[in-house]
């Protein structure tokens, strides 16, 4: 009994000094409640994009506090396998030295107990060699350690950052340049605010297309007539078809009073001729005309003559004046004849909207950008500065060693030595200031 005694309080005299930490968990309702909210929700609530930057810090925060407690145990671990490689080598050195007395002395309660019952001991031949193997087998463990596991890397803090570092990463002059290029202008921007000519309406359009229509049919109906008698038979031709389509453009875009002139024209001439000048025709008196003409006209009012008055060219006339009346800053390019038909034209006023929308949000851009260059520039000229004073620091701290190093040495330091202290730490204070400003 005094022997296993003295064996427990040795072990326990060499017990290796361990750490007992207590790990405190982490309270995640108050530490982590938005990781909390999550993990009480259902599968069908899923997770909004506006929690994902306060849950990875959450997630960071548990991680971190799961990276510590892992080092801790890792720690203790390391301990206590030392010690056991410690207490595997002393013991080796013993049972080298006599292995048969520690065997016997191992052994020794065993015997008395058989001999106490009367039993013979077994021989010293056969029961060495089975000590020896026992003994071998006990060390065994402690020559083949077993290997540490690792730690599983974390790649997440990694690339974290390296999502990060192009946000907080200093600027370039490639970037400058850059702003510099989206300032300009596009070439295309004009097309953007172009309104396309109003075409024809879909019912002149339709009549135009029934009527070519009927005109082919009429040109096969004619071709299979020619191929039956055999006779030549009058057909439309493409200038009869020309003629048919420029009047019935005439009569469509006549107005009902039948004066062939745009709109433009007719306000243009209203405004140039004064009322109650001209006196109505019907009211004049007709002289009397000898003959056959004579009494044929006297039949007709010079209204009923007017309306098979026609004058050629008079779209182009109608263009024409348009674009003086545009040069002269008299109508506006935007501006259409006929104010009754663009207030019912949905189709412009939405195309003046968006273009006007278009050219608020262009505008709110470049304001932007203009802002941003500038922003740009300034940090520019911060980040120059920045490296300044840290090139200033290690002047000042080499200084400060060089000063150190004198007072160490036991002497004083030199006037060279004071100046070009006094010199760093005044340069890196005026950097400071321009810093500041």
């Amino acid at each position: 009994m005094v022997a296993v005694r003295g064996g427990m309080m040795s072990e326990l005299k060499d017990c290796p000094p361990l750490k007992y930490y207590d790990f405190k968990p982490v309270e995640h309702v108050k530490v982590c409640p938005r990781y909390t909210a999550v993990l009480g929700r259902s599968e069908d609530d899923g997770i909004g994009v506006e929690e994902l930057d306060t849950l990875q810090l959450e997630l960071e925060t548990l991680l971190s506090s799961a990276n510590r407690r892992l080092r801790a145990l890792e720690e203790q671990r390391q301990i206590l396998t030392d010690w056991q490689d410690k207490k595997g080598d002393k013991r080796f050195p013993k049972m080298g030295k006599d292995p048969d007395q520690s065997a016997s002395s191992r052994h020794k309660p065993k015997k008395q107990k058989l001999d106490g019952k009367g039993s013979h001991a077994p021989g010293p031949g056969p029961g060495r060699p089975k000590l020896k193997n026992l003994q071998a087998k006990e060390y065994e463990f402690n020559e083949d350690p077993q290997d540490i596991p690792r730690t599983p890397k974390n790649d997440s803090p990694n690339r974290f950052w390296a999502l990060v570092e192009p946000y907080c990463a200093d600027i370039t002059n490639e970037e400058i340049r850059l702003l510099e290029e989206l300032l300009k202008p596009p070439d295309d921007e004009a097309e953007y605010y172009k309104i396309p000519v109003l075409g024809k309406h879909y019912s002149q359009r339709w009549a135009q297309e029934d009527l070519l229509e009927e005109q082919r049919e009429g040109a096969r109906a004619n071709d299979k007539k020619k191929s039956i008698m055999g006779g030549p038979l009058s057909e439309l031709d493409a200038k009869d078809v020309d003629s048919l389509l420029k009047k019935s453009e005439s009569q469509h875009e006549s107005p009902e009073d039948g004066c062939p002139f745009g709109p433009l024209t007719q306000r243009l001439l209203q405004a140039l001729v004064e009322e109650n000048i001209i006196s109505p025709m019907e009211d004049s008196p007709i002289p009397d005309m000898a003959g056959k003409d004579a009494n044929d006209g006297a039949g007709t009012s010079p209204r009923s003559q007017s309306k098979a008055f026609g004058v050629p060219h008079t779209r182009s006339l109608e263009a024409r004046i348009k674009e003086e009346l545009v040069a002269q800053g008299l109508l506006d390019s935007e501006e259409r004849p006929g104010a009754g038909a663009d207030s019912e034209d949905e189709v412009l006023a939405e195309l003046h909207k968006r273009q006007a929308e278009l050219k608020a949000l262009s505008a709110h851009n470049r304001a932007r950008k203009q802002e941003l260059l500038r922003l740009a520039r300034e940090e520019m000229r911060k980040q120059e500065l920045r490296q300044r004073v840290r090139v200033s620091d290690n002047e000042v701290m080499e200084a400060f060693r060089r000063i150190m190093a004198a007072r160490q040495k036991k002497r004083s330091p030199t006037k060279k030595e004071k100046d070009q202290a006094w010199k760093a730490l005044k340069e890196r204070d005026s950097i400071l200031k321009l810093l500041d400003i």
